[in-house]
């Protein structure tokens, strides 16, 4: 019986929201979104928030080539909205999300758009990840930050954890938790803040 009761309880939890003990958190939207910074969880590098929004580059034509001037191309700063899914490996919630947070980045993947995961696991070395990474088919790249910074920053104190960024570097939508209707939701802000 004790075992049966402890198998209940060891699958149920393996569903719930994985939840870290922290005071309650207020809504983040409408600040400015804090710096965040990590190594490339594949490749060598840093990952930095800032050069996220906002990417150096030179302007090209319709037809996609370099537009040049005296001999020269001409440079080109463009703004991007940044979408952070905060995760870890152990949860199973976050897992789920996966599938959607890949469709939803190919639906928009030759638009101003950077969707990136982010993940705060404590003890998980480069080797794990990779083959987490191959196994769960994510497509995105991951940024490995300081932990205990990037939960602080952006009040991660539950997971998933989802932080949509405008271009204007200001949190424009936050989602706690798991949701069925996240790709619909997240189609619609990411559409609607390309337009503005």
């Amino acid at each position: 019986m004790k075992k049966n009761i402890l198998l209940s309880i060891l699958a149920l939890s393996s569903f719930a929201t994985l939840t870290f003990a922290a005071p309650p958190s207020k809504s983040m939207v409408g600040q400015k979104a804090p710096f965040l910074s990590g190594q490339k969880a594949q490749g060598a590098g840093l990952m930095k928030l800032r050069s996220l929004l906002k990417e150096f580059g030179f302007k090209k034509d319709a037809n996609g080539k370099f537009i040049e001037k005296d001999g020269k191309y001409i440079p080109a700063v463009s703004s991007n909205v940044v979408v952070l899914n905060f995760f870890s490996t152990t949860c199973v919630p976050c897992m789920r999300e996966i599938p959607t947070y890949n469709r939803i980045a190919h639906s928009f993947k030759d638009k101003a758009v950077k969707l990136i995961y982010v993940n705060i696991d404590t003890e998980v070395s480069d080797q794990e990840l990779v083959r987490f990474i191959a196994k769960k088919k994510i497509k995105l790249p991951m940024m490995l930050p300081n932990q205990r910074d990037a939960i602080k920053k952006y009040q991660v104190y539950s997971l998933p954890r989802i932080i949509v960024i405008g271009k204007d570097g200001v949190i424009a939508h936050e989602v706690k938790g798991f949701h069925d209707d996240l790709e619909a939701n997240m189609t619609e802000w990411i559409t609607t803040l390309l337009a503005s």
